[in-house]
């Protein structure tokens, strides 16, 4: 825990001395970048995978780990930092709410980027990229200690993982062997 709370500080303090529209930009950033996971849910079911399950898999994948987030913070009730180590951060305190392990941020973005990379692979390091943002610029804002973000990875990819199951298709037929197969079928019947 030290070494999270000292580079907690180290972090946070970057997110301080960073310009007036940085501060902005980060704190307008992390809930953007997990509002933008719904038009990539849209554009993988539309150019990947039309079916119904395959985007409700990306949906509640993030859904389902916002919830669950939030009843481990209840179990756990460890302080956020901004409450724990009185230090200047872009967020206030007053901002967020009170428990901060894990961080729900981060295992939201981490379950969406795990289910969409299990359905469309091209995206996966950008949608990495953006969960990896997002857990760095909970830290940046001072809502989350850095274990806590690791964390909430962990749990997201969980998560994400079981969504990504769900959601994925069993073995694919090339178009041609499903018409094979249906005309076997068809005159096995007859």
């Amino acid at each position: 825990m030290d070494f999270s709370s000292e580079l907690f500080r180290v972090i946070a303090g970057w997110g301080v001395a960073s310009p007036a529209w940085v501060q902005a930009v980060a704190v307008v950033l992390t809930d953007a970048l997990l509002l933008a996971f719904v038009p990539v849910a849209v554009f993988v079911w539309w150019r990947v995978d039309r079916r119904i399950r395959a985007m409700l898999a990306i949906l509640l994948s993030g859904g389902s780990t916002w919830v669950l987030n939030g009843l481990v913070k209840e179990i756990i009730e460890q302080p956020r930092p901004c409450f724990a180590m009185p230090i200047p951060t872009v967020e206030h305190c007053s901002e967020v709410g009170i428990f901060s392990l894990p961080s729900g941020h981060s295992a939201t973005a981490a379950a969406f980027a795990v289910t969409v990379a299990a359905l469309w692979r091209r995206a996966a390091a950008v949608v990495a990229v953006v969960a990896l943002l997002e857990a760095f610029l909970r830290v940046y804002i001072g809502v989350h200690y850095p274990h806590d973000v690791v964390l909430g990875l962990l749990f997201g990819v969980l998560i994400g993982t079981i969504a990504a199951v769900a959601g994925k298709p069993g073995a694919r037929q090339p178009p041609a062997a499903r018409a094979d197969t249906a005309a076997a079928t068809t005159s096995a019947a007859s």
